[in-house]
């Protein structure tokens, strides 16, 4: 599927205040072990190759109320114009020193990508902290692990940037060499 924008990004978009609330909802939900879904949408056992990271997940309203205008603004702008009508519990990830996700996609944007009957349409993550090193989110709209030479975006992320994009799109968290990297992540059906 080809789009006129791959992604669309909202510059410091979240305060300070918003992201430490965040960061303690996340911490009130309790953070584990990251794991990833099979075909049919089971979790899996970690694979440290694929993922390692700690989440936490909550549906706490807050987190509705601050993420969804992002979603719904880049829906619009960007011209997808998506029919959303539900939207997963947000996961709040830390990835710490040699932590990383690797090349995925949060769904196939057809009937074969279902999770809990509706398919995801639009993936968000913002960044919630600074001073790490490495954890670069890279974007790419073919698989990389089968397709050589295609090309990568960069799109460079600060505390308090939000990005959007078609959960179709292929990214990931390169490793961390330095410090904690924390990020937010919300699904839209």
């Amino acid at each position: 599927m080809q789009t006129k924008y791959s992604y669309w990004v909202f510059r410091e978009a979240l305060s300070a205040k918003d992201r430490n609330k965040v960061k303690r909802i996340a911490n009130q939900s309790g953070y584990r072990n990251a794991s990833v879904k099979d075909k049919s949408g089971n979790p899996q056992e970690p694979d440290k190759k694929v993922r390692n990271t700690d989440a936490a997940f909550s549906s706490d309203q807050y987190l509705y109320d601050l993420l969804c205008p992002f979603v719904h603004t880049a829906n619009e702008s960007a011209g997808w114009k998506y029919d959303l009508d539900w939207y997963e519990a947000v996961q709040i990830a830390r990835y710490k020193k040699n932590q990383h996700y690797a090349w995925h996609r949060d769904g196939a944007g057809d009937h074969f990508g279902v999770c809990d009957g509706k398919v995801r349409k639009i993936s968000l993550v913002a960044c919630l902290s600074n001073g790490y090193v490495g954890g670069d989110l890279e974007l790419a709209l073919q698989d990389q692990e089968k397709e050589k030479g295609v090309e990568i975006l960069y799109p460079e992320m600060k505390v308090g940037d939000v990005i959007v994009f078609p959960a179709f799109v292929f990214h990931r968290s390169t490793s961390i060499t330095k410090g904690t990297k924390y990020s937010a992540a919300m699904w839209c059906l």
